[in-house]
C-alpha cells in the first residue's frame, strides 16, 4: 500500500535528548517541519530511554529524502602528518640527539595573554614533568 505523503512518520530515535534537539534544530533551519516526542520522559531519567524507544523525531513522509540529506553526517577527515608532501628538512632544523630524525616537534607553552588562562595553565602543567625539555621525537619517543 503506497504511503500518503501527508502522513507523519518517525524518522529516527535518539538515546540522548540533546542529539534529538540538535537534529530538530538542523531540520527547522532547513525549513523542514518536525517535532519530538518522549523528550520529557527521557529527560526525567535516562534509564527510560530504551524502554520508551528514545526521543523520537517525527516528520512528514514527503520530507524524508530532504531530512536524510540535511541530517547526513559529513565525511570525517583525517590529518596526516606532513600532508601530501614529505616535510622538508632545513639546515637549521632540529634533529633528535638519539636517532638523528628530523621528525621532532617543539612544545611551546601557551602565552598567558594569547589564550584563556585555564588553557595557559594546563599547557604549563603539561610541561612541568619534562623539567624544561620542550622537544619530542616522534621516531624514537625521546623527550629532550
Amino acid at each position: 500500500m503506497p504511503q500518503n505523503p501527508e502522513n507523519i512518520v518517525v524518522f529516527d530515535s535518539y538515546y540522548e535528548p540533546l542529539a534529538a534537539h540538535l537534529a530538530r534544530t538542523k531540520l527547522e533551519a532547513a525549513g523542514i517541519p518536525c517535532f519530538l516526542t518522549n523528550e520529557n520522559l527521557v529527560s526525567l531519567n535516562r534509564m527510560y530511554s530504551p524502554a520508551a524507544g528514545g526521543v523520537r523525531l517525527h516528520i512528514y513522509a514527503r520530507d524524508a529524502a530532504r531530512t536524510a540529506e540535511v541530517l547526513r553526517e559529513p565525511a570525517i577527515m583525517q590529518a596526516v602528518r606532513g600532508g601530501q608532501a614529505e616535510p622538508t628538512v632545513t639546515p637549521d632544523a632540529l634533529t633528535c640527539p638519539r636517532c638523528g630524525s628530523a621528525d621532532v616537534t617543539t612544545d611551546a607553552a601557551a602565552e598567558p595573554g594569547a589564550a584563556h588562562w585555564f588553557v595557559a595553565l594546563l599547557s604549563r602543567l603539561r610541561r612541568y614533568p619534562l623539567q624544561g625539555r620542550a622537544h619530542h621525537c616522534f621516531h624514537c619517543g625521546l623527550n629532550f
